[in-house]
């Protein structure tokens, strides 16, 4: 999932100010607690046999088959990932054995791309030194998707402990934070089988896209699903702070041509939240008409309950100060989105498939 390409300058939505459009689904009932199964993790994970496999080449992703195109969500209102149960798959992540580490990616991150047997494989971002919050960003950026009614775009995330003998030779000694208990602490996520450049961080379709995002402007047709993605990521990332999305890295697509809204690391730290006008607010005219309830359902205790469910130790979720920041961004861009609905009308900014 965390091929990493060499990062170009940027800066946030400069041009502006300057998993996938994004599925519709109905808001499914939230999941299973999975804080129960933290203490079988530890047990489980220090079971799991130590891998002397060396790293395979890339062309493993190949290998791997692409996901059919499926609904995210059947009648049954089951949330859905690739098809796959989300709710299921988060478990197996959270709790498998990892069997052998197929591959190391590094960059500003280091991943691991791990097995986790029977088709189940997942990217593991280690706790390290100097960054050892950033793997806890991960989930609280799928958490919110959660909340948000965002399907298939954000690749499930949740915490896990992986045993340091596991991974430690691939490594190399990268300041990696052990725990007591011979584990190191990280997240699971799903892992992309595929994902291509898709070139939108590039100057001239950087031009293009930013006139869809005005409301004003007519999106021909042939771009309305395109721009539905783009809309939604951008308000994704304003809500977490994020603002490292425009490289090439970090704007991925799928084997289907969509949008994955990976790398979400770097979003969620309290000084950037605080700064409420930057992210791009004056540059948001236009969401996804399904996105809009979804914000609103997205206040900050909603947000913390669900974040909750994955038992993640981090003590910046009880904090009040820090979600006062996340909900002053959040009623930021929902005056932002009503503005913009009263002066250019329903029709032009909320986009509808």
């Amino acid at each position: 999932m965390e091929r990493r390409r060499a990062r170009t300058n940027w800066r946030p939505f400069a041009v502006l100010t300057a998993v996938i459009g994004c599925t519709r689904v109905p808001a499914s009932a939230p999941p299973p607690p999975l804080a129960e199964v933290a203490a079988a993790r530890s047990a489980v994970d220090a079971g799991a046999p130590p891998s002397d496999v060396e790293p395979v080449d890339a062309a493993l992703d190949a290998a791997v088959a692409p996901a059919p195109d499926a609904p995210v969500a059947a009648a049954d209102g089951v949330r859905r990932f690739r098809g796959v149960d989300e709710d299921a798959l988060l478990q197996q992540m959270a709790t498998r054995p990892v069997l052998r580490v197929l591959h190391r990616f590094s960059s500003s991150t280091l991943v691991f791309h791990c097995d986790l047997g029977d088709g189940v494989q997942i990217a593991f971002k280690p706790a390290r030194r100097g960054e050892h919050q950033w793997w806890k960003h991960e989930v609280l950026a799928y958490r919110l998707a959660r909340v948000l009614g965002i399907a298939d775009r954000v690749p499930p995330a949740v915490s896990r402990t992986v045993p340091a003998a596991i991974i430690e030779g691939f490594a190399h000694d990268r300041d990696l934070i052990r725990e007591r208990d011979g584990t190191i602490r990280g997240v699971a996520i799903a892992w992309m089988p595929v994902l291509h450049h898709s070139g939108l961080h590039l100057p001239e379709a950087r031009d293009e896209w930013i006139r869809w995002m005005r409301a004003s402007y007519d999106i021909p047709p042939a771009s309305r699903r395109r721009a539905g993605q783009i809309a939604a990521l951008i308000a994704f990332d304003y809500l977490q702070g994020n603002f490292d999305r425009w490289n090439a890295a970090n704007v991925a697509i799928d084997e289907h041509d969509d949008l994955v809204f990976r790398d979400n690391n770097r979003g969620w730290f309290q000084e950037n939240l605080v700064q409420v006008e930057r992210g791009g607010l004056e540059g948001i005219e236009r969401i996804p008409a399904w996105l809009l309830p979804g914000i609103e359902r997205a206040t900050a205790d909603a947000v913390r309950a669900e974040v909750r469910r994955d038992g993640l130790p981090f003590q910046r979720l009880e904090r009040a100060n820090y979600w006062a920041a996340y909900s002053a961004r959040r009623e930021a861009l929902l005056r932002r989105v009503r503005a913009a609905i009263a002066e250019h009308g329903r029709e032009r900014v909320l986009l509808d498939e």
